[in-house]
């Protein structure tokens, strides 16, 4: 009977193990119990929106090892925004990246994404002590047709700034173990969602107590400054957005989360350059400039002010040219006395990506646990 027994345990630890990925960590094997959620639910923000936006959200929530054995602990929040790939995959699925990486692209070199994985990547980090346990909420931002959403309310789009500020934080909050407070959420994100990271940390410090925005548009000024070079990418007249025209595609999506006009099909938007001469159209920017965080500072400073850690980055061969706005984002931080961590680095918009994410992680972890 004793013998029975003993290999009815060998054989369930060893069909435990083999269904198990491990890390080694001081040369002990480890079995991590940290799990890669996918997640969806129903968002009213987005709820009847004109342009048929899916209210019905996906997502990928990352809990830590330990996490379900320890019902009553509550754990930090880092909401991690994607960019392009519009996907709440952009951060733990290399091939969502396929269709954007091209040689002869914008984009030619994919995020360095880590070998073990992402969710075994994270474990790593907290293995090493390098962040806190937390849970990572990875939401779905996509709106057809534009791919980007800029996390903002619109009235073409829907309210995606509501879907994630008050309906994704309250159904996360409600379902797992989280310190349901500013003091126990931060959040994060890449180019445009880094400029929500921004944005949502100027309009909601009750939400979020720190944020980090890598490569972000935060200063809208240097956008608008292209519009010679949207021009140049169509010589017969604006007639859409187009795969192939990324800053042409680009103006839409902006346009559809800033300056939509329901009274303007087929695209129902506003862009912001004249044709042919490229001119910015004031009436239009100043729509724009409402989402600016850059001029948003003039209201929020106080609301910025008060957030336990503000961080922000930005590469030196940024294929969109994203750092140019940024020396100007530092002067106005430091008029209003604001404290923040600002770096550059040697890589691109995307291609250093996880690199420069656990920087932001450890930066969040720390500053949470103030």
């Amino acid at each position: 009977m004793k013998k029975l027994i003993f290999t009815i345990g060998l054989l369930t630890a060893i069909i435990t193990l083999w269904n198990c990925d491990y890390v080694l960590h001081d040369g002990e094997l480890v079995i991590p119990l940290s799990k890669l959620h996918s997640k969806e639910f129903t968002s009213s923000a987005l709820l009847n929106n004109p342009i048929g936006n899916t209210a019905m959200r996906k997502m990928q929530v990352y809990t830590p090892p330990g996490y379900h054995h320890n019902r009553d602990q509550g754990y930090p929040v880092v909401y991690l925004l994607h960019s392009l790939p519009f996907s709440e995959k952009a951060y733990t699925d290399q091939e969502e990246w396929d269709e954007w990486i091209d040689p002869n692209g914008m984009f030619t070199t994919y995020p360095d994404f880590p070998q073990e994985g992402f969710r075994l990547w994270i474990d790593n980090l907290i293995l090493a002590g390098t962040i806190d346990p937390m849970i990572i909420v990875m939401p779905n931002a996509e709106t057809l047709p534009y791919g980007f959403s800029f996390y903002s309310n619109s009235a073409l789009n829907g309210n995606f700034e509501d879907y994630i500020v008050n309906d994704l934080v309250d159904y996360i909050d409600n379902r797992f173990n989280t310190i349901a407070n500013r003091d126990g959420r931060a959040i994060i994100g890449n180019s445009q969602g880094g400029h929500a990271a921004f944005k949502f940390g100027m309009k909601h410090p009750d939400i979020f107590g720190v944020v980090a925005s890598h490569a972000g548009m935060i200063v809208i000024e240097t956008v608008l400054s292209v519009g010679q070079d949207v021009v140049a990418e169509n010589p017969n007249g604006f007639m859409g957005p187009d795969p192939a025209k990324f800053l042409t595609s680009a103006g839409y999506a902006m346009s559809a989360a800033w300056s939509p006009n329901l009274n303007n099909p087929p695209f129902f938007v506003d862009l912001p350059f004249d044709y042919p001469s490229g001119d910015v159209i004031p009436a239009i920017a100043d729509l724009w400039y409402e989402n600016d965080p850059f001029s948003m500072l003039d209201t929020y400073a106080d609301n910025f002010r008060s957030l336990k850690g503000i961080y922000f980055d930005c590469g030196n061969f940024d294929e969109l040219e994203s750092c140019e706005g940024n020396d100007y984002m530092k002067q106005k931080l430091d008029a209003f006395g604001i404290e923040y961590t600002y770096e550059t680095f040697d890589g691109g918009h995307f291609d250093k990506m996880f690199s420069r994410l656990a920087i932001s992680l450890q930066f969040c972890s720390d500053k949470i646990n103030m």
